[in-house]
């Protein structure tokens, strides 16, 4: 972590809510910041770069999904997909 500078744990976003790219940046700076991990260090952790990590929190277009679930892996973050209703049925 930088010297001096504390990381400021951030809530957790509301997760009961449609999922968009500025839902999984807040999840994923909210858990970042819990953990008291500095985007530096986060970002080797998670094996990417701060600025690939700083477009996923601030959820910028035009990043990779693998990237995403890398960081998401990283933190100890999941996602789950439900199952749907045929249209048949």
């Amino acid at each position: 972590m930088s010297k001096g500078k504390q990381v400021k744990p951030l809530p957790s976003p509301d997760l009961n809510q449609a999922l968009s790219l500025e839902l999984i940046g807040k999840a994923i700076k909210a858990r970042r910041t819990q953990q008291r991990l500095d985007t530096k260090t986060a970002a080797m952790l998670c094996d990417v770069s701060v600025v690939t990590l700083s477009k996923i929190e601030n959820a910028s277009k035009g990043v990779r999904m693998d990237s995403v679930l890398k960081v998401m892996a990283a933190l100890g973050i999941k996602m789950h997909i439900s199952p749907w209703e045929s249209e048949d049925e």
